[in-house]
């Protein structure tokens, strides 16, 4: 639009980013559709962003022509738009409303330098993992546990992500700085840490993914398990995390996603979201109430008979 929109081609607010050359939106790097109308209001918010714009000088850019359906029209364009951000009226995060008089971006906005040719695809740094066993005979299982996970990682999507190196990545091990710092190092956009800890033969291993930009926890788990056969369920582990795609999916899908329901069968058993470190069980009440049914339709038959 204006010369502010023209030097910074890419806007970035919370977890959205707008490209304003080819008119898209982006949330976590995925693409969003919207329709023309909420994105010229978008597009006008973020080119005065923290300003008021009124709703005068909408109509005057966006519908020069219409008088009657004015009011109505924009009114629907502005619920879409904030349907689209997650946004509300009545607890606004991005888009403000002042009554009777127009509209205000109140989101802080980030204009890079450089516009971002490949907008999605996504840089992945995987810390050298923590040892905490307190026992530096368990470094190297530590040093073979990163190393796979920047393998399996780098394997996932080529061209959707990329993950830094291990030589790079290693020269961050028990650093002081912080995650922002080392993201804006290395210009990646999220980063994986994880800790291993160890009890007797058991071993217990957290990561959690953390979106550079904010700083904020995409996702988190841990996972204990023995220590018999390290390779055999390292490998498990590895698999785990990038086809079960925990930290995968986070990468990309929105944080909000509701999570779908586990369906549960007459015995209590659940067919889905089954972990596969720690199977499920029914639970005593439920199998004793089984097998008392069970019995008294036995002890019934033989009345009969």
């Amino acid at each position: 639009m204006k010369d502010g929109l023209a030097i910074a081609p890419v806007v970035r607010f919370g977890t959205f980013e707008v490209e304003f050359q080819s008119r898209e939106v982006r949330k976590h790097g995925m693409r969003i559709r919207m329709e023309e109308k909420p994105f010229q209001i978008l597009e006008l918010l973020l080119e005065r962003a923290g300003q008021v714009v009124t709703r005068r000088t909408l109509r005057e850019k966006l519908w020069p022509d219409t008088i009657v359906g004015f009011d109505h029209g924009l009114n629907t364009a502005v619920n879409k738009l904030r349907d689209l951000l997650g946004d509300s009226a009545r607890n606004p995060r991005f888009v403000e409303t002042l009554p009777r008089l127009g509209y205000r971006f109140i989101a802080p906005v980030m204009k890079p330098g450089k516009a971002v040719a490949t907008a999605d695809k996504r840089m992945l740094l995987v810390l050298p993992f923590e040892n905490l066993c307190g026992d530096c005979e368990q470094e190297y299982f530590v040093e073979g546990l990163t190393e796979e996970m920047i393998s399996q990682f780098g394997q996932l999507n080529p061209k959707r992500l990329g993950v830094i190196a291990r030589t790079s990545a290693v020269q961050y091990k028990a650093t002081k700085k912080s995650i922002g710092e080392i993201a804006a190092e290395l210009h990646v956009d999220c980063v994986l840490e994880g800790s291993v800890r160890c009890d007797g033969l058991r071993v217990r291993i957290t990561g959690q993914l953390i979106e550079a930009r904010d700083q904020s926890n995409l996702w988190s788990a841990t996972y204990d398990r023995d220590l018999h056969d390290k390779r055999k369920w390292r490998a498990r582990s590895e698999k785990h995390w990038r086809s079960n795609c925990s930290p995968a999916r986070a990468l990309w899908a929105p944080r909000s996603s509701p999570r779908p329901p586990a369906r549960v069968s007459r015995h209590g058993v659940r067919r889905n979201r089954i972990s596969p470190w720690r199977p499920f069980s029914p639970p005593a009440a439920t199998r004793n109430s089984y097998r008392s049914r069970r019995s008294a339709l036995r002890h019934r038959r033989l009345c009969r008979a």
